[in-house]
């Protein structure tokens, strides 16, 4: 047996090491996700009418009173939410149904979390988004955890409901009457410098660019500063923060988002990845 093993060791081949150590591997590929959005500074060219825009419903009911949802003929709660024994505040209005043609914003995966239909009760929604046309954009409360559309994709809208809650203007309760499929198209996003969001902001995209100052929290919010010392909420949904998103304090970003209204203040809500670079 060492006979045998001698006479394989004299036979073989003496292999020299290497002066440089990237001969024994590739470079590889970047598995990074990524989650591409397309974004774009030109604006949307619909509706041609002011009047047949989602600008029209923000000026003719929003803000609603408070803790009031205000309906369409027949879509109202009724006279009692037997749940808690206590009466819904809501209102009718000729204004509503009303549909509407808009690009959806945001994937429709958010969570927010709200009143019910009076103030001992609360309702959770596990698939809320942004629309947006050329005259206005609008929070939409949604309750499917399926992804019938994307980012991107034009939808038409039925609107039977709306609400105020916590300073937030959002579509209540409404229908899908019809999704694009196959005509996705970029965002359009509006670059904000020099000022802090407001209202005239809630429901739009928008883009603002600096330094994260602060470590991301447990909800995945954190703050980005601005040169001209201006600080931006930027919150990361409920997925991305589980995966463990997060930027360095110190590092560069750009960041292109709806904007959303909750616990008095203006947050840029991320759901892709794609909705932040990093600046080098």
């Amino acid at each position: 047996m060492i006979a045998i093993i001698l006479s394989l060791l004299a036979c073989s081949e003496v292999r020299e090491t290497p002066s440089d150590a990237s001969e024994w591997f590739t470079e590889g590929e970047d598995l990074d996700v990524r989650e591409p959005v397309a974004f774009t500074d030109q604006p949307y060219d619909f509706p041609s009418a002011d009047a047949d825009g989602l600008g029209s419903l923000i000026d003719a009911l929003f803000p609603t009173e408070d803790r009031t949802n205000v309906f369409a003929q027949g879509d109202d709660f009724g006279v009692s939410n037997g749940a808690v024994g206590q009466d819904c505040e809501s209102e009718i209005t000729p204004e509503l149904p009303r549909e509407f043609d808009a690009v959806v914003t945001l994937h429709p995966r958010f969570y927010f979390k709200t009143e019910g239909c009076d103030a001992v009760s609360d309702e959770k929604y596990y698939g809320s988004y942004f629309i947006q046309d050329r005259t206005g954009g609008v929070f939409v409360l949604g309750d499917s955890k399926v992804a019938h559309f994307d980012v991107g994709d034009r939808v038409r809208i039925k609107v039977r409901g709306v609400r105020t809650a916590y300073g937030q203007d959002m579509i209540y309760a409404h229908d899908i009457v019809d999704v694009a499929r196959g005509e996705r198209q970029p965002v359009f996003f509006e670059t904000v410098e020099g000022r802090r969001l407001g209202d005239e902001d809630m429901g739009r995209v928008k883009r603002i660019e600096g330094v994260v100052i602060s470590e991301k929290d447990t909800f995945g919010e954190f703050t980005v500063q601005t040169d001209d010392g201006i600080e931006h909420s930027v919150s990361l949904d409920v997925e991305l923060n589980r995966r463990g998103l997060e930027y360095a304090v110190g590092t560069r970003v750009q960041v292109t988002a709806p904007v959303l209204f909750s616990f008095d203040l203006y947050s840029l809500v991320v759901m892709e990845i794609g909705q932040i670079t990093v600046v080098d």
